[in-house]
């Protein structure tokens, strides 16, 4: 199969940072196989109840642990049922009668995990810290905060993940591809303040009409206006702001996981306040965002199928894309830190 040629080399690029690799509420009784940065990962709980992340490949005969099961020594290997703990550590293997000290030396890989808000987030270490994290997960904004509601969505992008990250933080397609859901025919003239530094870019977009859209209308009140930022952070974080009036605001923020260099799984974090019907308003604003999440994984599959097609080199930049550029200068290992803001006009 014919890769995509403008595809960011997510392993080459994007180690030393944390990803989430599951929900807690995915972690049961079965151990769970995930991939990151094309490396096959193991996910279980341990008799603790503590979240860990094990290299999926039984050091005996290479099968996948995913494949076995959990015991109160660890994940087994359902082969010989050769047992791994938490650090990696070999904690039992049934047919032998040596005692445990003698086979505690085989080891898997074992990797650095943080399990908050909800999430399980994997320390992928680089080359020249092969094992100690050297930053923290972020936070997810407003998660405990009174008047807050919040859920989280998650999906399989057929896609580089600079592909998706591009789209979450694109405005003129939502015209497009979500019509009538996020934004409708009404065009405004809208311009954008952007502002960089070491890893990240934001866009701020000033004078900002209402929303033409079901969203619009839901959100929205009439005659508002409307508070809106888009940012980028390394790895592949993306954030939406909205703000309509002080009790009204929603924010959007997805972490792209890249399980290869065509497929990315992202974990879309939603929350918002709309008093004083906040729990009601997420009846109507849960679906529709699923709807518009789902129209963004079938652009990206077919922006995926036609790159395969094709074999495009490269990307054509216009002043329409916002800070896309700039997002592809930092995936490529270039610092924005020290460039002055730059604004521009747009149609949305």
């Amino acid at each position: 199969m014919q890769k995509c040629r403008c595809a960011v080399n997510t392993k080459r690029s994007m180690n030393g940072h944390w990803y989430i690799i599951c929900k807690s509420k995915q972690l049961r009784k079965k151990p769970l196989a995930r991939q990151v940065l094309g490396e096959h990962l193991v996910v279980f709980r341990d008799a603790q109840g503590q979240a860990s992340v094990l290299k999926d490949r039984c050091a005996h005969r290479n099968m996948a642990l995913s494949r076995g099961s959990v015991t109160n020594k660890g994940v087994r290997c359902s082969y010989h049922g050769w047992t791994y703990g938490s650090d990696g550590r070999c904690t039992d293997i049934p047919a032998s009668c040596e005692s445990c000290e003698s086979y505690a030396k085989i080891k898997v890989p074992a990797y650095s995990v943080i399990e908050k808000q909800g999430v399980v987030w994997v320390w992928m270490p680089d080359s020249e810290n092969p094992s100690k994290p050297y930053t923290m997960p972020l936070d997810f904004p407003m998660f405990d905060e009174s008047g807050w509601n919040h859920w989280y969505m998650e999906r399989h992008f057929e896609g580089n993940a600079f592909h998706c990250v591009e789209n979450f933080l694109d405005v003129p397609h939502t015209a497009h591809v979500h019509r009538g859901l996020f934004r409708g025919d009404e065009e405004n003239e809208v311009e954008i303040e952007i502002t960089s530094g070491t890893d990240w870019i934001q866009a701020e977009f000033i004078n900002e009409g209402g929303m033409d859209s079901w969203i619009g209308k839901l959100l929205v009140p009439k005659g508002s206006q409307v508070y809106h930022t888009d940012k980028f952070q390394l790895p592949y974080v993306t954030r939406v702001d909205y703000r309509m009036a002080e009790n009204r605001q929603y924010i959007v923020m997805s972490q792209c996981t890249p399980i290869d260099d065509e497929n990315t799984r992202v974990y879309t974090y939603m929350a918002y306040r709309f008093s004083p019907f906040g729990a009601l308003v997420k009846g109507v604003f849960a679906p529709l965002s699923h709807v518009i999440l789902n129209q963004d994984v079938r652009i990206i599959r077919e922006q995926t199928e036609d790159l395969r097609r094709t074999g495009a080199p490269k990307f054509l930049y216009y002043d329409t894309d916002a800070i896309a550029k700039g997002i592809r200068q930092l995936l490529d290992g270039k610092s924005l830190e020290g460039k002055d803001p730059e604004r521009k006009k747009i149609k949305a």
